[in-house]
This record gives structure tokens, C-alpha cells and sequence, in this order.
């Protein structure tokens, strides 16, 4: 479950049944968890206010036992982890700090022995599989470039079912076999009787803004039979505190496949998925840095032999259009 401004929320009970871990959310910066006895209604923080830092919890579960929770968390990170929390102690052990990246989603196998979640890197989320007895990755067959949510495992303990958005195809059901590796999608959603192999993957594009920090974006490529330099149109999500995430285009594709207009949508500072200070790097006075992002992109796009610099058009969802 995720709760989202402010509010109290139930993540998980005991395999006992006599316990259920909640989520005090505050903020997209803080929240807290606490254990509930469900016969005697005592209630116990997990989780002690950190002077020295505020503190994101999104997701918790038991482990089989009881004895602790699989939680994704920000605590002492740039990013939020994976990590296993000891109730008696209050112990934090980190399981994904290799990964520099935000854990999203999390689910445990009925027989605890694997622990499946999501990351999403560079706006892309990539799918793992961890064993809970060695704490060590185990490998996967690779996804679309896309997102993956909904993560579910069935009560076999070998199928992994989700969903993912990709370039190609709007949200559909999927089941992964871990031991077979066998990927099978569920369902087939519609696309406007319009053949979606003829849509553009996305690619990850980067630049150097004014102070040297590196900034981000998806680019969206028109079909080859455009030719020539192609006018580009620069998509600025809304927020501040977003990310623009690849997916299914829909009606856009038609800039793309019957105008041959290239669209990028950048992930300027101050976007979240980067980790903490990035986020924060737009804040208050610095708002203004946030549009030197644009500035310098306008720059890399003069650089590109198949980009046209004297055609750009700039948009967004809290931005008046302009022509450049």
C-alpha cells in the first residue's frame, strides 16, 4: 500500500496474525513505521525520529518468521534501499547499497526463500531477484525498456507476475518463471487498432549543464524515412517533484511516425530518482538552475548531426508553449 499526502497506512501482517506493520506518512521525505498488537492494540515505533535527518519509509513486509521486515528506506542514503529491519533490536541491514539507485516495490515468495523488487534506474525500472538466505542477486532473463509494477508472486514460488509499460504496448499483465526463465505476457491491451511495432524505443541521452552536473532524458527517435535533421520537441514534466518514466506514448506517436518530430523529455534537477541532492537542487533561489538545464540542452541538440537546432519547440504540463 502507499500512502500519499499525509496519513496513516497498513503495509503488512504477521505470519502470525497477531501482528500488522503500519506507515505514519508525513511527507515524500518522512514517514515512520510502527508495530501493532492486534489483541491488545499496543502500539510500538520501529522506526525513532533522526534528528540529524528526516527519514523515508514506502513499503515493509515480514519475513517468515516474524523475527523482522524486508523495508525500502532512504535512511543515511542518497537513495532508498533495500533493507532488513531486526524488531527486536531495530537493527537496519542494507541489502541493495551496490545499487545506486531507488528501490520502488518489493514482494517475498510464500516460502521466504526469494525476494523479488524493482529499481528504477535512469527512469527505467529493472527487475531483480534476491536469495533471502544468501542475500546475493540471482539472474534474470532482461525486460523492455519500460516500467514494472505490481509485483506478485503466485503461491508456487516460481512465478513472478507484473506489470510493465513499455514503448510498444500500454499496460499488460506479465508472469516470470525464475527457474525456467520462461517470460509470458497475460494480455494483449489495445492500441487504437494502430501496430505498435512501428512505435520508437527510447533512448537515454545525457548532457553537461552550466556547472558541470550531468542531466538526463528520454529520446524518442522518428522512423527512419524521415530524413534529414528532424525538429525536436522538448516535453518539461510537471512536479517539481517528478520524473518523466518511459512508457507508452499514445497520441504522441503521431509527432513521431506521421510528422517525424523527435521528442525528448528531460529529467532536469530538482526531479526526483537521482537521489536526494538532486532533488533538492531547484529549491527556493535555485529554481532558475533548473531552467539552465534547458539551456544547456539546447546546446548538446546544436550538437547532434541528426537533431534541428532551429526548430525546437518547448512544452510541459505547468509551462506555457514556446517556439523557439
Amino acid at each position: 500500500m502507499e500512502v500519499r499526502g499525509g496519513g496513516w497506512g497498513t503495509l503488512d501482517w504477521s505470519p502470525d496474525d497477531q501482528k500488522v506493520v503500519i506507515i505514519e506518512y508525513i511527507s515524500i521525505n518522512e514517514s515512520y513505521l510502527w508495530l501493532v498488537d492486534t489483541k491488545s492494540g499496543e502500539k510500538k515505533l520501529l522506526t525513532p525520529k533522526d534528528d540529524k535527518e528526516k527519514v523515508s519509509y514506502q513499503a515493509a513486509i515480514f519475513t517468515k518468521d516474524g523475527k523482522g521486515l524486508y523495508v525500502i528506506t532512504d535512511k543515511a542514503s542518497e537513495f532508498s534501499r533495500l533493507a532488513y529491519v531486526d524488531i527486536a533490536t531495530f537493527k537496519h541491514t542494507y541489502l541493495t547499497t551496490n545499487i545506486p539507485w531507488d528501490v520502488e516495490v518489493l514482494d517475498l515468495s510464500d516460502d521466504g526463500k526469494d525476494l523479488a523488487f524493482v529499481t528504477n534506474e535512469d527512469g527505467a525500472s529493472i527487475l531483480h531477484l534476491m536469495d533471502t538466505a544468501s542475500n546475493k542477486e540471482k539472474p534474470l532473463p532482461k525486460l523492455p525498456v519500460g516500467r514494472v509494477y505490481g509485483i506478485n508472486w503466485h503461491n508456487n514460488n516460481e512465478d513472478l507476475g507484473f506489470t510493465l509499460i513499455s514503448a510498444k504496448a500500454t499496460a499488460d499483465v506479465y508472469s516470470l518463471n525464475i527457474r525456467t526463465k520462461k517470460i509470458e505476457r497475460w494480455t494483449a491491451s489495445e492500441t487504437g487498432g494502430l501496430n505498435p511495432n512501428n512505435f520508437s524505443e527510447t533512448e537515454i541521452v545525457r548532457w553537461k549543464s552550466f556547472d558541470g552536473k550531468t542531466i538526463s532524458g528520454f529520446l524518442y527517435r522518428p522512423p527512419s524515412k524521415f530524413k534529414g535533421k528532424r525538429p525536436v520537441i522538448i516535453n518539461i514534466h510537471g512536479g517539481p517533484e517528478a520524473q518523466f518514466r518511459p512508457g507508452f506514448l499514445g497520441r504522441n506517436n503521431y509527432y513521431l511516425n506521421e510528422l517525424g518530430v523527435a521528442i525528448l523529455f528531460p529529467n532536469i534537477r530538482g526531479s526526483s530518482g537521482y537521489g536526494k541532492t538532486f532533488l533538492t537542487l531547484d529549491n527556493s533561489y535555485k529554481r532558475e538552475d533548473s531552467v539552465k538545464d534547458i539551456g544547456a540542452l539546447l546546446d548538446w541538440i546544436a550538437t547532434q548531426p541528426y537533431l534541428d537546432k532551429d526548430r525546437i519547440l518547448v512544452t510541459g504540463v505547468v509551462m506555457a508553449v514556446i517556439c523557439l
